[in-house]
């Protein structure tokens, strides 16, 4: 993809580093995130790979760089940004955390003014919808690439400190092509501002939730935005990484920690899939509100987004369209039996 084609300025692009925060998946086929990185080359910082030491040994590589943190740093830091309502002890469940927390500190070391934060099992990306032409729109305007080109665009040219693409499962009740970006709760894919003032990572659960509380401080200017027509899928299949750790407690940490910002329900007798009760968290809007500081930017990243998306509506009229042509013909078909 040729760099004439982003709205972020090349050297702002190349301040970025992606680092994708991985436990407990050894196997490449076990990180579906793996397929998307080469997007990135030449476009961002080279991505890396963020594990703790102990894991490294048997992390099977794709070519990217492997970046470890120490065990006994992490078990350190842990137990002095530890937020669950079980103590913390030696040998507890970490989650993904610390490893945030080293990635921006490896990117403030390098020099990069951000990072782009990504889970391990993000299984699809797509544009607008997760139809076949919204995933053909994300590919076709580079992927992974495309991105970070927004949601750098969108942090750039607004007060937005910690700006995420839109997780699928989150229902959306219409995509308004009017919007650009809305303050929001980032997860799993999104990009962070490193340096001065950056809050650290606290966990061991829900630490994407609470860092964006961290941002969404009283007296500050700093907010969290979504970019609504980058959407994105994780892979829900295997018990393998954090997932298998998750249970009907994941919440308390964040209730504990901000209850004027979460509330908790319980919706039935399961929890994904370990048979306790399945609990939800409900957050309270964002407060701080989205301010544009860069009108010609985020004009930019606007008009983009509007030409992607009547790209993506052209071609879904036309996959819909052939659709009912074949169904048509297989209809014919059966009649004439």
């Amino acid at each position: 993809m040729s760099a004439t084609l982003f709205v972020t300025p090349a050297d702002q692009l190349a301040g970025i580093l992606p680092a994708v925060i991985s436990g407990g998946r050894p196997r490449l086929a076990d990180r579906p995130t793996a397929r998307f990185l080469p997007a990135l080359h030449d476009v961002t910082q080279d991505p890396v790979w963020i594990v703790r030491d102990d894991d490294a040994p048997g992390y099977e590589r794709d070519g990217h760089e492997v970046i470890t943190y120490p065990l006994d740093w992490a078990e350190q830091y842990a137990g002095e940004h530890w937020t669950s309502h079980v103590p913390y002890g030696a040998g507890a469940f970490l989650g993904a955390f610390c490893g945030r927390e080293h990635a921006c500190r490896v990117a403030e070391q390098r020099g990069c003014w951000a990072v782009l934060l990504l889970d391990d099992n993000l299984r699809r990306l797509a544009f607008i919808v997760q139809f076949r032409a919204g995933v053909d729109a994300a590919a076709a305007g580079g992927g992974l690439a495309l991105f970070a080109d927004l949601l750098a665009a969108v942090t750039l040219s607004t007060n937005g400190h910690m700006t995420g693409a839109h997780l699928d499962a989150i229902h959306q009740t219409a995509f308004r092509t009017d919007l650009l970006a809305r303050t929001g709760y980032p997860y799993s894919l999104y990009l962070e501002r490193t340096g001065p003032g950056r809050p650290p990572y606290c966990g061991p659960t829900e630490d994407d939730i609470l860092h964006a509380i961290a941002w969404d401080q009283p007296g500050t200017t700093a907010t969290t935005l979504l970019v609504p027509s980058l959407r994105y899928m994780k892979d829900h299949g295997g018990r393998t990484g954090m997932r298998g750790h998750y249970d009907s407690t994941r919440s308390v940490g964040l209730q504990r920690v901000a209850p004027q910002a979460s509330k908790l329900t319980v919706m039935s007798a399961h929890a994904n899939g370990s048979g306790g009760p399945r609990v939800f968290h409900r957050t309270r809007p964002v407060r701080t509100p989205k301010v544009i500081t860069d009108r010609e930017l985020y004009d930019a990243a606007c008009r983009k987004v509007e030409q992607l998306g009547a790209q993506m509506y052209a071609g879904h009229r036309q996959y819909r369209a052939a659709k009912l042509r074949e169904r048509a013909a297989r209809a014919a078909a059966g009649s004439r039996r």
